[in-house]
């Protein structure tokens, strides 16, 4: 599926199956979102939850209301006997704890036992504009939660966080150090990225999550959309449904909506 059309929101309905003369098969609903709170990323919050209202199910990547159920620090902790200030230079890890001190206002030593990855979503959050106290996937979770909706996660938590155990440490590692040491390149890759969100240009996403996952790509992106759409396709037989997942999730041959229209279902804009 070569997809050049910018947007955010689709439509699908699910293959009918072989005989079945009973009309016109229902519509769902596909809506790429982004984790974040910067005021640019809801200039569809509108259109969003009108499809939501349409609905009878909302489902995102998780389930939002599901995090006290689990012990996320036992999945974002580093292997036993390793820590942070053995995996980096001297040098750099002075550096690093001067950058989260500046950046955070917190020592470093806090951190020690920590995955570098959960530093580098920190320091994310941190650069992003926060006008908004939900993220916009949070905002939509919560807006389908007061409107009644079955509310459900296509990935549970565990499973999300057990493939971001799966990255591996070299490329953690990598990803923490181009923060310090660039930042202000940094911040443009997030600020590029809000604005591909404004533009809704789902390619670009898709590319930039690519370059973002490196060499962990396949377990982190591809390996993901085959399974969420698996899931996707399940909560479509159970009522009207719109899903909203990451919009660098959307795009590319492997993405949600090629794989859904390998599926046999009928995809287009909305």
């Amino acid at each position: 599926m070569k997809n050049k059309i910018n947007t955010l929101v689709w439509q699908f309905s699910l293959p009918q199956k072989s005989g079945n003369t009973e009309g016109v098969a229902q519509t769902h609903y596909l809506i790429g979102t982004i984790h974040a709170k910067d005021n640019r990323v809801f200039q569809l919050m509108d259109k969003y939850c009108d499809i939501i209202q349409s609905c009878d199910i909302f489902a995102t990547e998780l389930p939002l209301d599901d995090t006290h159920d689990i012990d996320i620090q036992q999945h974002i902790m580093l292997p036993e006997g390793l820590v942070l200030r053995e995996l980096l230079s001297r040098k750099m890890y002075e550096k690093t704890a001067a950058f989260l001190r500046k950046r955070l206002g917190v020592d470093i030593v806090h951190f020690d036992h920590f995955l570098p990855l959960f530093l580098t979503n920190l320091l994310t959050e941190n650069v992003l504009n926060s006008e908004n106290q939900l993220s916009l996937d949070g905002t939509l979770w919560q807006f389908a939660k007061e409107n009644g909706k079955i509310l459900r996660g296509i990935e549970t938590i565990a499973e999300q966080l057990n493939v971001l155990k799966e990255m591996t440490l070299a490329d953690q590692i990598k990803g923490l150090k181009d923060i310090v040491r660039h930042h202000a390149t940094f911040r443009k890759q997030l600020q590029n990225m809000i604005k591909r969100y404004e533009k809704q240009d789902i390619s670009a996403l898709y590319h930039a999550a690519k370059k973002t996952a490196k060499s962990s790509r396949k377990i982190m992106i591809y390996d993901r959309n085959e399974l969420m759409t698996e899931r996707i396709i399940a909560l479509s037989r159970e009522g009207k449904l719109c899903v909203a997942v990451g919009a660098g999730h959307l795009a590319g041959k492997k993405g949600v909506l090629n794989l859904l229209k390998k599926s046999g279902c009928i995809v287009k804009p909305f």
